[in-house]
């Protein structure tokens, strides 16, 4: 395509796909008791990116990338956030109750791991569209 932003209705409707997936996630997180229930979210997230970036067939991999990339970094930030403000409201009722808090810290590699792993999903969703 000619167009310079020919790219721009991919990426909003990503965004859209992350938005809804993020939404999943969050729900997941907050009524999930039974194990990684978070894999097969972030699975159909993935498949739902796909079939939205196949609609744009005339796009380089870079912008199938760029696109699902985004969906994915909305999507994951907004479990973030959501794991974040529950974790804060379970440690302010913990140390009310006056049991003391455990120390210890999330991994230094966790966000690291994280981000590698949306960045490797990302590129093999925009290879397969592409």
């Amino acid at each position: 395509m000619s167009d310079p932003i020919a790219w721009l209705p991919l990426l909003l409707r990503a965004g859209v796909v992350g938005i809804l997936g993020g939404i999943g996630l969050v729900l997941t997180h907050i009524y999930s008791r039974r194990g990684p229930l978070i894999y097969p979210v972030y699975a159909a997230l993935l498949v739902a990116l796909a079939l939205v970036a196949a609609r744009f067939p005339l796009l380089s991999f870079g912008a199938y990338f760029g696109a699902v990339l985004a969906g994915m970094v909305v999507a994951t930030g907004m479990a973030f956030v959501a794991v974040a403000v529950r974790a804060r409201a379970a440690r302010r009722a913990l140390l009310a109750s006056g049991r003391p808090l455990v120390p210890g810290r999330a991994p230094w590699w966790g966000l690291p791991l994280i981000s590698v792993a949306i960045v490797g999903a990302s590129a093999a969703v925009a290879f397969v569209v592409s």
